[in-house]
């Protein structure tokens, strides 16, 4: 083995750890906007049926001075208003739209290291020109995860979970196989 391979080979698992870093900085910004996205969905059904409840309630006391009908009123009433006032404070769908960006950034990025590591398998580009696509990418990479929005810990456990124990990202032959056509 030359020094050149030796020099693809090395370059090849930099670029392949970069790749995988980048699956992981992917799929953890996707479960972090589907973290955000069930709050907004509990929080919604919380809002409706607590504002729903108050309203019968503030109705119920037209009809009747129970002092239990009041203090379930007002306890339902102050649950929408928090809500409410949550929803102001923490706008919910905006952070599901802003980590979905950069989860969709992200793979756009993903697929061009793919594109990369078949460049350097198939070995038709120089070193240099590899060499400066991956420069290129990193820079890239390094802009996209400096106004990223933070994540959680759930989002990484539920990355953790996706990639490793329900194979997301991979796919044996006769999968592949099934979503082309006959042809290919």
């Amino acid at each position: 083995m030359d020094i050149m391979d030796e020099r693809i080979i090395k370059f090849e698992n930099v670029v392949r750890n970069q790749f995988a870093a980048v699956v992981w900085s992917h799929k953890i910004q996707e479960k972090q906007a589907d973290i955000y996205a069930e709050q907004y969905k509990y929080y919604e059904i919380a809002r409706l049926v607590a504002s729903s409840c108050s309203a019968a309630g503030i109705v119920c006391l037209f009809y009747t001075d129970a002092l239990l009908a009041k203090i379930i009123s007002v306890v339902l009433s102050f649950i929408s208003i928090y809500i409410s006032a949550f929803f102001k404070s923490f706008n919910l769908l905006t952070l599901v739209d802003q980590h979905k960006k950069v989860a969709n950034a992200i793979l756009e990025l993903r697929d061009k290291y793919i594109k990369l590591l078949l460049d350097v398998n198939v070995g038709l580009k120089p070193y240099n020109e590899l060499e400066c696509e991956f420069e290129n990418l990193e820079e890239r990479k390094h802009i996209l995860y400096k106004e990223a929005p933070t994540t959680t810990d759930e989002a990484v456990e539920r990355a953790r979970k996706a990639l490793k124990v329900n194979q997301d990202n991979s796919f044996d032959d006769k999968e592949i196989d099934s979503m082309l056509p006959a042809q290919l």
